[in-house]
């Protein structure tokens, strides 16, 4: 897991050994050895040629090559879809899409150490900015009934997030519902308790 965390990139020994004994400042050497090891047996060659996992001078490299693990894909399905939305909706909406779906739940749960926690937030992050730009695509293709569907199942997911009831109360408002914008309003104030600026 520290490994696919950061592929096709030199993890030091400290890193890894973090992610083995969580609880523990220092850890000895030759048992990380024997765990890198164990994983080099147990995984299949790169390209059925080359090792999985080298090493060097004290650090680890997992090699993954393009397209074979789903976080990758899933991060430069996220930078294409950002890339095309502004010239291109329909292909920025099909990348997110795409990206959304590859979504399986909390990313690295298995890896309790900082660099785990820190790659779980940043890839949720990014799940929640593909949806944003999905909901933003379909918005540029007059797709209306498909965003406000998608914005209602997102309040559901994480009703405190107060961005998502702000962009629903929008697109009802731009769509002409206003009753419906009123209530999606109404409801992000009471689930949020706070005071809310209404979107022009």
């Amino acid at each position: 897991m520290a490994l696919l965390a950061r592929p096709n990139t030199w993890v030091g020994v400290d890193s890894l050994a973090e992610a083995v004994w969580p609880e523990r400042t220092t850890a000895p050497a030759d048992a990380l050895w024997r765990h890198v090891h164990d994983l080099c047996r147990r995984i299949p060659l790169h390209d059925g040629t080359s090792a999985r996992i080298t090493s060097m001078h004290g650090r680890h490299r997992i090699n993954i090559a393009d397209g074979e693990l789903d976080s990758a894909v899933f991060e430069r399905l996220v930078h294409d879809g950002r890339e095309a939305l502004p010239t291109d909706p329909e292909t920025a909406a099909d990348h997110f899409r795409r990206a959304a779906e590859l979504w399986r739940g909390k990313p690295f749960t298995a890896l309790d150490s900082y660099h785990g926690r820190a790659e779980t937030a940043r890839l949720t992050g990014l799940r929640w900015a593909a949806l944003d730009g999905l909901v933003d695509a379909m918005v540029a293709l007059e797709h209306t009934g498909g965003s406000v569907s998608l914005l209602q199942a997102l309040t559901v997911e994480d009703p405190k997030r107060e961005r998502t009831w702000l962009r629903l109360v929008e697109v009802l408002t731009r769509a002409g519902r206003p009753v419906e914008a009123e209530a999606a309003f109404r409801k992000a104030s009471r689930v949020l308790d706070v005071p809310l600026r209404r979107v022009p």
